[in-house]
């Protein structure tokens, strides 16, 4: 059979492959998805396996059915949310200092009249302090109300963002200390019980007792710190009273939070009435500046080597006054009337004092002209001197009589005595240690004629020999009532009265005691004439004489 020509055909099929294994290959006609089989012929292929692909109408069905669910799922957990928190409160929520976070109404009661039965407030600050407590929960708030009234306000069909906002707060730390005064305080869930005008008179009558010691203007007592040793503007400051509208308002609005304590430093300087109504620091600080100028006086006075007084930076504020426009000057009056009265309070000639003799004999005694007297008129001008001057170091007190020793008012101011007893009818004569130098009966004057010998404390004035002593004149006769020559003549109180030799009078009326009623003298200390002697020569001029019962 001839070969086919090579140009006769447009194509040639070739021989399928073989597989391994035995068979061959079909392979695809790209004219007409056609195949040949093993004889040449040509057959239909079969088409290829495919995943089915969703068509579009399948694809929309199972959208919606997420959807739908989806949106079910939300209005059950919405509902379910509406529900619980008509039930219950959100995190964080308080009410009168009480948690009561994811609680309901019963539970949060009970935390509430809890909370309340224990609740006190304190107003502090500056000084001041105050408390408030019930008497019990129901006569502040009413608990059931309470929890009822904030339960209400849940709102709880928008619970996802109250919800948001609940817990958003909870972990923001937004509370703060500080009260806006311009706030009214709220008192909504407090009970009809609560009476709000006692609550303010109580801490009313607690301020003005506060203000009672202060004056609320500027003047050097209120001004001076002690301790700094000079006039502050803090110190000045302290004189401030408190402003009482502005104190109630921070303690009600406290209460209505049922904030356990607050201070007064949240106010800053409304809490008090600025002194003398508008002085600011910066006035206050020039004032004080000025004031302190005026301090520096250090002196300590005397007398007898005995410090009796001393000023200082603290006695000279007190003497500081200020005009209108606060200019500071030394008060000259107010200077000498301390010092007079300091003189005053010196001075112990003719004051009443009391010793205890050397043999245990307490004795009171007043008169007399024995003792330190100060010269008023010169310590007054030597103590102006000295503040305006601001001195310092130790002065003597200018005195016109001086005892033997200073030992303050009241006390014991001589060495050396002269004891006069008249209740014993006995004197001794001490040394200055105490030791008896000499001791005698005596005859002193006449009570029952009117002559009893004046008690007190004296010095001697003169120690005389041969001396003729006159009494008074009598309106009768003209004459004198006596003229009485003595040996020893040793008076105490000017020339009429003092200690003498009396020979008239016998030895038995020495040792009688109360032999001065009868033969008493005019007023005169009678002596045995041996006895007045030993005194005369022992005795100077100036020594003290003590005459007492």
């Amino acid at each position: 059979m001839p070969l086919p020509d090579d140009t006769s055909r447009s194509s040639v099929t070739a021989p399928l492959p073989v597989k391994p294994g035995g068979g061959h290959f079909a392979s695809k006609d790209n004219a007409s998805s056609r195949t040949t089989n093993d004889d040449g012929r040509s057959v239909n292929a079969p088409k290829p396996f495919r995943v089915p692909e969703l068509e579009p109408r399948r694809r929309g069905k199972l959208w919606r059915r997420l959807l739908i669910g989806l949106v079910l799922l939300i209005v059950i957990v919405y509902g379910a949310g509406v529900v619980i928190f008509s039930n219950i409160y959100y995190p964080g929520t308080t009410i009168a200092g009480a948690d009561v976070s994811l609680v309901n109404a019963g539970s949060a009661e009970a935390r509430i009249r809890s909370a309340v039965n224990r609740y006190t407030l304190t107003i502090e600050g500056s000084g001041f302090s105050w408390q408030y407590a019930p008497e019990n929960a129901d006569a502040l708030i009413s608990a059931s109300a309470a929890a009822e009234a904030v339960l209400a306000q849940n709102e709880p069909f928008k619970w996802p963002i109250m919800l948001y906002e609940a817990l958003t707060s909870a972990n923001e730390q937004t509370a703060s200390t500080s009260l806006d005064l311009g706030a009214e305080p709220d008192f909504s869930l407090f009970s009809s019980d609560f009476d709000q005008a006692a609550f303010e008179e109580s801490l009313g009558a607690a301020i003005d007792a506060f203000n009672g010691g202060r004056s609320g203007t500027f003047d050097a007592a209120s001004a001076f710190d002690g301790e700094q040793g000079a006039f502050t503007v803090e110190r000045a400051r302290s004189n401030e009273k408190l402003n009482r509208e502005n104190v109630i308002a921070l303690a009600e609005l406290a209460l209505s939070r049922l904030d356990a304590t607050a201070s007064l430093d949240a106010l800053g300087t409304d809490a008090f009435v600025p002194l003398n109504g508008n002085i600011d620091d910066e006035q206050l600080e020039s004032v004080c500046d000025s004031a302190n100028q005026l301090l520096g006086t250090q002196v300590t006075f005397q007398m007898g080597g005995t410090e009796v007084a001393s000023i200082d930076s603290s006695t000279v504020a007190q003497w500081i006054v200020f005009d209108e426009s606060l200019t500071p000057s030394i008060d000259q009056e107010a200077v000498a009337t301390w010092a007079q009265d300091l003189a005053k309070s010196l001075t112990t000639v003719g004051t009443e004092r009391t010793y205890t003799r050397e043999d245990g004999k307490e004795v009171t005694v007043s008169g007399g002209t024995f003792g330190w007297s100060v010269d008023t008129e010169a310590f007054s001008q030597l103590v102006l001197d000295a503040v305006t001057q601001k001195q310092t170091g130790s002065i003597d007190v200018p005195t016109s009589r001086e005892g033997d020793r200073y030992a303050g008012a009241g006390a014991r101011d001589w060495g050396s005595y002269i004891d006069i007893d008249i209740s014993e009818q006995h004197a001794r004569y001490y040394d200055a240690n105490g030791n008896v130098l000499w001791e005698s009966n005596v005859i002193t004057g006449n009570p029952n004629q009117g002559n009893s010998t004046p008690t007190g404390v004296y010095w001697l004035r003169a120690r005389s020999r041969d001396v003729t002593l006159i009494g008074k004149k009598d309106p009768e006769t003209g004459e004198p009532e006596y003229e009485t020559p003595v040996s020893y003549w040793m008076p105490f109180i000017g020339s009429v009265v003092g200690l003498h030799d009396a020979s008239w009078q016998s030895e038995a009326s020495f040792n009688d005691r109360n032999a001065f009623r009868s033969v008493g003298s005019h007023g005169c200390v009678n002596l045995p004439p041996a006895k007045a002697q030993e005194l005369f020569e022992m005795v100077s001029v100036g020594v003290c004489v003590v005459v007492h019962y």
